[in-house]
């Protein structure tokens, strides 16, 4: 590529700038970019450029205000709602594993008093729940099933 100054350089990019190239403007500068490399290319440049901001402004088109404040209003008010219920969420997944851990220091604490009731209420079963592994057994169903509780407490729908 040589670099040279043209003349009509200006005149040819005034034209580009304001929109007027081709049709608004005279034959002789028309002829001369004709004859000159480093004007046509500037024209050719100047209109690729502009014609890819026309296609790249015609794809983005924009929503209607309206919509664009309704959707905005929307992801605020959602955003409102989970920053309220997320303390109350926490409060109830520390609440069901308090609860669970109480009920097994419960059943560890007063086992032969559970023992003795299971055996009154339920006679077949005496036998079997005498048994300390039983009691393992017991517990750690009550663990299984708790721990699968705070699993869905915890999982996001």
């Amino acid at each position: 590529m040589t670099n040279h100054f043209c003349s009509q350089h200006d005149a040819v990019a005034a034209a580009l700038r304001t929109g007027q190239w081709p049709e608004g403007c005279g034959p002789a500068l028309r002829s001369h970019v004709e004859t000159c490399d480093s004007c046509s290319d500037l024209v050719l440049v100047a209109r690729t450029l502009q014609q890819a901001h026309a296609s790249a402004t015609q794809a983005a088109r924009i929503a209607s205000p309206g919509i664009l404040w309704w959707r905005a209003q929307l992801r605020r008010r959602n955003a409102a709602i989970q920053s309220m219920t997320r303390p109350v969420a926490v409060a109830e997944k520390i609440a069901v594993l308090v609860l669970l851990l109480a009920v097994a220091a419960l059943a560890v604490w007063q086992h032969s008093q559970l023992i003795t009731w299971i055996s009154d209420v339920w006679a077949p079963l005496s036998s079997i729940i005498q048994v300390p592994g039983a009691l393992v057994v017991g517990l750690g169903t009550l663990l299984l099933f708790g721990g699968f509780a705070v699993y869905l407490f915890t999982a996001k729908e």
